[in-house]
Formats: C-alpha cells, sequence, structure tokens
C-alpha cells in the first residue's frame, strides 16, 4: 500500500467511561462508543475536550479512589511480599534486600510523604538515577495514593516543570529543584543515600489527575518532555499468565543493562507482583544510559529468568512506552501479540488491509496506557478507539509504523516507511 492519505478532520466520539477520542466522520462508532455534536481537526476536538472537562471538573468532585486493595496494584505487591517476607527482592552489585527491608522502608517514606502532603488526587514528581533508590521512593508515592511522575533523563528538570507537582522528591544536593526551595521531609534511601521532598513556597499549586479512578505512573518518553501515564490496573496484568515465562519464590528477573530504563520499570514490577527476584543491572557510564533515540519508536528487549532450579529462560519481547513497553513476542521475523493483546492493521480510513497488504499498524490490550500527560489532541491522535475491542468503550493505541499483515494473527514492521500519525 502506497500514497498513504488521511483526511484532516474527524468527529469526537466519547465512551461510556467518559474517554474521549476522534474517528472518522460519516463512520459509525465502535461499540461503547458515541459520537458528539462536534467535529474539526485534531486540534479543535482538543480545545473542545478541554472546555468539556473543565465544566465538568468545575462541578463535580473528584471521583473516589477505588479501596479494594485485594486487586490494586499496592496491594498486589504486599500480598507477593507477605507470602515471603525474607526471600530476596532486589540484588545489585553491593545491595541485597529482602521484601521485608524493601517494604519496611516503602512504608516509612510513604508516611514521610502522606506528612508532607502526598496523598490522593496528588501529584508527587521523582528525580533520580539509582534504580535501587527509584523503585522504593516511586512505590512509597504509589502508596499513599498520590500519582507518581517519572521525571529522568538529561531534561528531567523540563519534565518536573510541566508535571506541576505537589512535591519533587530528589537525592539531597548543593541546590534544591527549581521552583521548589522548602524540604518538607528527609530520609535516607536503601543505598544510604539522602533524600529529601521539595514543596513550593506558601499554598501548592499541583494539578490533580482527576479523571484517574487509581494512583498512575506517569513515565517519560525518549525526549523526556511528555510523559504517559499507566494505570496502575494495566501493570497489575503482570501479576499472572500475561504471557511471559512463570516466575516466582527463587527466581531471578534481569534485563540487560542497556535497554530502555523503562524496560526496567516493567520487569521491577513482575518481578515483585510474582516474588521472584530482580537483578539490577550495574549502572551505565556517562554517556552510555539506555534511552532509545525515538520518541515514540518501538523497543525490542529481552527479559532473562534464571531459575532456582538452574535452568534459564529468555524471551524476547516488543512494545512501546505507550504499551508499557510490551505488546508482542518475535518470532522468526514476524511479531505475535501477547494473550489479551490485539493488533490491527489499517487502511486510511481505519479499515482492515487483506493479508499480505500494508498499513498502519494499531494495538490494543490490558498494557495500552491512559493517554500523555497534559496533552489531550495528542492523546486524541494516538488513543482511538478499538473497532474489534472485547470490552465496550476499548482503545486502540496507533503505533505511527507501517506494518504487514500475515496470516496466523500475525503481523511484521515495514521497515524505513512511516505511517502519517495525525497530530504526532
Amino acid at each position: 500500500m502506497s500514497g498513504w492519505r488521511e483526511s484532516r478532520y474527524f468527529q469526537l466520539v466519547v465512551s461510556q467511561a467518559r474517554d474521549f477520542a476522534v474517528w472518522p466522520i460519516g463512520r459509525r462508532p465502535p461499540v461503547g462508543w458515541r459520537a458528539m455534536p462536534f467535529a474539526g481537526t485534531i486540534q479543535a476536538c482538543g480545545r473542545q475536550v478541554a472546555e468539556l472537562t473543565s465544566v465538568a471538573r468545575a462541578g463535580e468532585a473528584t471521583r473516589p479512589l477505588a479501596t479494594d486493595t485485594d486487586i490494586s496494584l499496592i496491594g498486589l505487591l504486599r500480598k507477593a511480599a507477605g507470602e515471603q517476607p525474607d526471600a530476596p527482592a532486589l540484588c545489585g552489585d553491593q545491595l541485597r534486600l529482602s521484601y521485608r527491608r524493601l517494604w519496611e522502608s516503602i512504608d516509612d517514606v510513604a508516611d514521610r510523604l502522606a506528612a508532607a502532603g502526598a496523598g490522593p488526587g496528588r501529584r508527587v514528581a521523582v528525580v533520580g538515577d539509582r534504580a535501587e533508590d527509584l523503585i522504593g521512593t516511586v512505590l512509597a508515592v504509589l502508596a499513599t495514593g498520590a500519582s507518581c511522575v517519572l521525571c529522568a533523563g538529561n531534561r528531567g528538570d523540563v519534565a518536573v516543570r510541566e508535571a506541576r507537582p505537589e512535591l519533587v522528591l530528589a537525592p539531597a544536593g548543593p541546590a534544591a529543584p527549581g521552583g521548589w526551595p522548602v524540604v518538607r521531609q528527609s530520609w535516607r534511601g536503601v543505598t544510604g543515600t539522602l533524600w529529601q521532598a521539595h514543596g513550593r513556597d506558601g499554598s501548592a499549586a499541583s494539578v490533580p489527575l482527576v479523571d484517574e479512578p487509581e494512583p498512575s505512573l506517569v513515565v517519560p518518553l525518549a525526549d523526556d518532555a511528555v510523559g504517559v501515564v499507566w494505570r496502575g490496573s494495566q501493570l497489575t496484568w503482570l501479576a499472572g499468565a500475561c504471557g511471559l515465562p512463570p516466575s516466582g519464590h527463587g527466581d531471578r528477573l534481569s534485563v540487560p543493562a542497556s535497554t530502555d530504563p523503562l524496560v526496567g520499570t516493567v520487569a521491577a514490577a513482575r518481578a515483585l507482583l510474582t516474588g521472584a527476584e530482580l537483578l539490577l543491572p550495574a549502572a551505565p557510564a556517562p554517556g552510555e544510559g539506555g534511552r532509545r533515540d525515538e520518541a515514540a519508536g518501538p523497543a525490542r528487549w529481552s527479559l532473562r529468568i534464571d531459575r532456582d532450579t538452574g535452568a534459564t529462560h529468555e524471551v524476547g519481547l516488543f512494545g512501546f512506552a505507550e504499551t508499557a513497553m510490551v505488546a508482542a513476542v518475535p518470532e522468526d521475523g514476524a511479531l505475535t501479540p501477547l494473550p489479551q493483546h490485539r493488533w490491527h492493521v489499517l487502511d486510511a480510513g481505519f479499515g482492515s488491509v487483506p493479508t499480505g497488504e500494508v498499513g498502519e499498524l494499531f494495538l490494543a490490550g490490558p498494557m495500552v496506557a491512559v493517554g500523555y500527560l497534559d496533552r489531550p489532541e495528542l492523546t486524541m491522535a494516538r488513543f482511538l478507539p478499538d473497532p474489534l475491542g472485547a470490552a465496550e468503550g476499548s482503545r486502540m493505541f496507533r503505533t505511527g509504523c507501517r506494518a504487514r499483515r500475515l496470516p496466523g494473527h500475525r503481523f511484521a514492521l515495514v521497515e524505513g516507511e512511516a505511517a502519517g500519525a495525525s497530530g504526532s
């Protein structure tokens, strides 16, 4: 397929969960979505959504957070730790931490953060580069019910400003993060590093994630300027039969040190949710970080599991930051979606192309992110209604990649040719 052409104008659609998206004008929206009386460019639709949501926020209270800790991310993590408190959780060059010690540290930091103002509906930014400390700090933020904005990379200060958090957590240094001069709490991380919670002068001006029904983790794309919102319920999928090799007590999980830092986040979630040990990679030398060059390109990585029996299992994976780094498994030059994931190869009108033909790749399933932090236009351009979704109101992620539809529910990327994802 060549000569990709796409309409500039779309109709605005809304799901039963009040998620907004765009869909081609004149085509019936998928099940669970209904057309709004508005159409225009992506930018015009985004302005309309901003106006609609601002009116709703003015008259409605923030939605209550989920209280069923048995199925929440933090609840499942605590359950896995409680089943084997003395088993190793994290292992690095100079560190071997048990689940008991890890959660003692998490609970201590969570209490300090709650006293400093963290809690449901709040944003807390975390800046740092040591995985051992970051894991505990991020989980402590989520344990308070707040949403955690992970600000990593060379432009972390820009990410902090754009996130507009209530608190900024960072290792102590000679200067406080710009704009957050007040130290509200201090503590020692698991590596002995002194951390501080910084706040603003006077009343705080954070922007709550009022549309989120649960605490979220906001991770940076490769350029650090745009944050992708991962709900906790996305990561809880990693606790079960998600298509990754089984893991549990006595197993050690690891990823290559050269991979994207977000890969380590997913590997940590899989390890700690299943009671396995996470083998931390050695810190990269200056200038050798694992971040990808493309802001929204695919990641190919591998997860290694060393069994307590001495056997080793390694699996290759494919995904995007917008799908929590997992979506499919590479096999013989093709890609096979993980369980519960769906893929579509669509033409410019969002219609399926025949087997053997090339179109744009869309991914759907439990690991698809909520969207981009405070970027409604970009979110609508890249997250659209899923026409074959298993649940009403399902969404799919527009990858911007070209792919060939293959027999047997597989697909292959077409290298060197990108689809024109509008608004990206």
